[in-house]
């Protein structure tokens, strides 16, 4: 077994440690986190199907559509985590980024470059990023049998709350594992893992792909939401705030593709280079099938305004900065000021379209936006099914 392990008690400095990591590594590094001239590098996730909007912007063309006239993408920045985009932003080097809640609040936390959280990509209860595989035909079937065996999380990541959660919630107390989230699912697929935290695609993939895992647990069972923000520095917002509003203009028209034609985003997505090794099954699974688990609960709430919804903005602004001070990961709770979800309304606005629950008529997942808000990507209630890994 590879990585760090630690008792339950430690978890507080683990998490601190994991969260600001990349933060300490820049604290020299002030940088005024403004615009390359009139490129803009995107910070992205294509491995975090919560955050798949950036996806579709990328592959449908979205950004040139809205961006002004003189704004380009430069490039397309791919990270592993929402921690390493939310450094590089910190560093000046992203311009926009797409990263987990926690992940998120940590950035908007920092106190070296002003960022702000301006959307989000997406939200769901507990269905993206707060997930837990057992190997297929494991012995471990409730979460009392966590105690005292080995289970991994990747550390300073929006999973890493939800395994939080669940110990501090049941008392048991794991071998806390601090590894990648490759590893983790790795070490699932040889059996020498009896439980594995992580995130979409990933998860899905071992189920449905690999056939060697199972879901164990989701975030809805221990009243755990999770969500993808949009993170932009002040001095975007402030010095180039038409290119900011065109690029939330770009989210919210992706979010139109996403709940409207299904087939025409798992294309989108499928374009996506480095998914190329997962089945389309697997990408249609994320976005828009329920999971036995939860089989009531979307897989995915198309929200780009979290003010707009009262629970992903209770997660935003409160739940998630009290809980990351109370752990440690941030010394303060970040400023009113960090969150500007008014340019997400103006975007709307000046689109002609809402935000919030209730956006798309998710009626037959292929009409033409029909409602005055944001809705989720589940069209026909399909559940995914969870049992011996299979569909």
């Amino acid at each position: 077994m590879t990585g760090d392990r630690g008792s339950a008690s430690t978890r507080r400095n683990v998490l601190r440690a994991g969260a600001l990591a990349g933060v300490g590594a820049l604290s020299g590094c002030i940088g005024s986190g403004a615009t390359t001239g009139r490129e803009l590098t995107i910070g992205y996730q294509p491995y975090y199907a919560e955050a798949w909007s950036a996806v579709v912007i990328k592959n449908a063309g979205l950004a040139e559509e809205f961006l002004p006239s003189g704004y380009s993408v430069k490039n397309w920045d791919s990270a592993l985590q929402g921690s390493i985009v939310g450094t590089r932003m910190i560093s000046g080097k992203n311009q926009v980024g797409y990263t987990g809640d926690m992940p998120t609040i940590t950035a908007i936390a920092n106190d070296s470059t002003p960022i702000s959280v301006v959307g989000l990509a997406g939200y769901s209860e507990g269905q993206q990023c707060s997930l837990a595989v057992r190997p297929t035909g494991s012995g471990v079937t409730e979460v009392q049998q966590m105690d005292g065996r080995d289970a991994a999380v990747t550390t300073g990541s929006c999973t890493h709350r939800f395994y939080l959660n669940v110990v501090e919630q049941t008392g048991v107390q794991p071998n806390l594992v601090d590894n990648s989230i490759g590893n983790i699912l790795a070490e699932i697929r040889q059996g020498s893992l009896p439980v594995g935290f992580g995130w979409e695609p990933n998860m899905a993939r071992t189920v449905y792909q690999e056939d060697a895992a199972e879901y164990f647990v989701s975030g809805s069972e221990f009243d755990t939401g999770d969500a993808a923000g949009i993170i932009m520095p002040d001095s975007l917002i402030e010095n180039d705030r038409e290119a900011a509003i065109g690029w939330l203009k770009a989210e919210l028209r992706a979010k139109e593709i996403m709940a409207n034609d299904h087939e025409r985003t798992l294309d989108l997505v499928a374009e996506e280079g480095d998914l190329a090794t997962y089945d389309r099954s697997v990408l249609r699974s994320c976005l828009y099938e329920s999971l036995q688990l939860d089989p009531s609960i979307n897989r995915l709430e198309l929200i780009t305004d979290y003010a707009a919804v009262p629970q992903a903005n209770r997660l935003m602004t409160q739940q998630g900065p009290r809980f990351l001070q109370d752990q440690g990961a941030i010394a303060a709770l970040p400023a009113d000021s960090r969150y500007k979800p008014g340019l997400t309304q103006t975007a709307a606005d000046e689109l002609g379209v809402g935000t919030g629950l209730g956006r798309f008529d998710r009626s037959n997942g292929s009409s033409e936006s029909s409602g005055s808000n944001e809705s989720s990507s589940n069209a026909t209630g399909t559940n995914a099914s969870t049992s011996g890994g299979g569909r």
